[in-house]
């Protein structure tokens, strides 16, 4: 009986030994994939134009702001919409960003970005979307 017992465990960690480096062999094309630039516009889901609100919320003190101008929004959103964007799933998480950006429609949250993180993807840090979010954060009142 106990020699039944050791042949079923050892098939069992043969097959799972088997099994766990099969799945191993796509990860490097995987890492490869997301690694390629985007455009900040493609993670917008639908028309970025369609956007009819925006809140920032400043990192540093938890104070925001919120804008409804159709012609900040859109001149905004067209700066950073072709800005380059990484995923990166292996991003080490932050404690703190510089701000939280949140885009609406209809008062429905479409879009949600800080400079390390794009709809609650990592992202590789990105200094000229912190840029733009701190120009933004300035300009609103």
């Amino acid at each position: 009986m106990k020699r039944n017992t050791i042949h079923a465990i050892t098939c069992a960690l043969f097959a799972a030994l088997i099994l766990s480096s099969c799945q191993n062999s796509d990860l490097p094309n995987q890492a490869e994939i997301n690694k390629t630039p985007k455009e900040l516009g493609s993670f917008f889901p639908g028309n970025i134009t369609e956007a009819d609100s925006i809140e920032i919320m400043s990192g540093s003190d938890g104070s925001k702001k919120m804008t409804t101008d159709p012609q900040l929004i859109q001149d905004w959103t067209e700066k950073l919409r072709h800005l380059k964007i990484v995923l990166n799933p292996h991003q080490e998480d932050t404690t703190g960003v510089l701000f939280h950006v949140t885009v609406f429609k209809q008062e429905e949250v479409i879009f949600y970005m800080t400079p390390t993180n794009i709809n609650h993807h990592p992202i590789e840090p990105q200094s000229k979307l912190a840029d733009l979010m701190t120009e933004l954060y300035k300009t609103m009142k």
